[in-house]
């Protein structure tokens, strides 16, 4: 099958160029790879039956959004593949410890996809540096990183400025299992401050948030270069499950690490959909060139006005292993425009989960693994 328009799109070296060219490559993209899954995947093709959908009816960047999509909790129940087993180059499940894990499986073109992706939003970003930078991970160490998407997403955001030393939080235990160590964080902190290199801090939040916790309460204060940066990701919520606010988690991190709010980032994302939406200084959550976001009503499934709140409609076009371009998902957010970071198109406005239980996503049960 011809992939012009999607080769084409994954070629930018902008990831928010939003010219009419380009959001036409978009458009053509999504119908590519529609078409691709349909001829691919029965159950994506039983879906579009169901909804009556051919791509003829994708004409403009507006009728995008009507492309059917796939419950995000499917992936947990099922293996869907769109090309043969010995096409798959790599399959990423969800971080959670406990309960269902979703799956995703890749080809190589779209882990390269994924991979330039990435890259190309930090890039764009202006988060990239060729300063030497020690990093303190609060995720995975390589070796029991396994096939969590998480701990790759992670792993890759040390990769976008030189690294002095590395040091990932979560190692293997006595048992095997995953452990966290809060003594050797914090020493390593101190360490980092003495050697006086810019500091990133990439992980899930939980985990940064107890240790500067603990560092408060022993009147340890540390001074970092304001080029430091915090890259977190996974949920904003405690070691104990509690909701963290920004505002309460910034001045936790300029107190302690000496680090400015406007250098904390997030980044929104889940295994079944392979986009990291990363958050500007304005805490808004940017869609770039090669996705598609809106807020559906969960009951007539129509398409939410800007700033109303429903449930995120993801949609993207490099992923061709999985029928996974268009997903619903478990996120309650609004779309809103025109931020005043300067960035142009869309932005997402997280505003929780739906439902009773907790979609566990990426996000790790940090209870499990801090003792204290």
């Amino acid at each position: 099958m011809n992939e012009q328009a999607s080769n084409r799109l994954y070629a930018l070296t902008q990831a928010f160029d939003f010219s009419e060219d380009n959001k036409e490559a978009f458009v053509q993209s999504m119908r590519e790879m529609a078409d691709f899954h349909q001829e691919r995947s029965e159950v994506y093709r039983g879906i579009c039956r169901q909804y009556g959908f051919t791509t003829e009816q994708i004409r403009t960047h507006e009728d995008v959004i009507n492309i059917p999509h796939i419950f995000v909790t499917a992936f947990k129940q099922r293996r869907l593949v769109s090309l043969p087993d010995a096409e798959i180059f790599m399959t990423f499940t969800s971080s959670g410890t406990q309960g269902q894990k979703s799956q995703i499986n890749l080809d190589r073109i779209s882990f390269d996809r994924q991979a330039g992706m990435r890259e190309l939003l930090v890039r764009s970003l202006g988060l990239t540096s060729s300063e030497t930078h020690n990093y303190l991970v609060f995720s995975y160490a390589p070796g029991i990183a396994d096939n969590r998407g998480a701990a790759h997403t992670f792993a890759t955001y040390t990769t976008f400025a030189p690294a002095g030393e590395k040091y990932f939080a979560l190692q293997q235990g006595t048992t095997g299992e995953p452990d966290f160590d809060l003594e050797l964080a914090i020493e390593k902190l101190v360490r980092f401050a003495e050697t006086g290199l810019p500091l990133r801090v990439v992980g899930f939040l939980a985990f940064s948030y107890i240790t500067l916790q603990e560092m408060k309460q022993r009147g340890l204060r540390l001074q970092f270069p304001a080029e430091s940066l915090l890259i977190t990701g996974g949920g904003w919520k405690s070691h104990k499950g509690q909701t963290v606010s920004f505002e309460e988690y910034a001045g936790l991190v300029h107190e302690i690490l000496g680090i400015s709010p406007e250098r904390i980032r997030d980044f929104y994302g889940m295994v079944e959909h392979g986009v990291p939406y990363m958050s500007c200084a304005q805490r808004h959550y940017h869609v770039p060139i090669f996705a598609n976001v809106a807020a559906i009503d969960p009951g007539t499934l129509q398409v939410l006005a800007k700033e109303e709140t429903g449930l995120l409609k993801l949609q993207t076009s490099y992923i061709r292993s999985a029928p996974a371009i268009s997903v619903l998902s478990t996120d309650l957010g609004a779309i809103g425009s025109g931020c005043s970071c300067g960035i142009p198109g869309d932005y997402i406005m997280l505003r929780g989960r739906a439902g009773v239980t907790k979609h566990a996503g990426c996000a790790i049960s940090a209870s499990q693994l801090i003792k204290l």
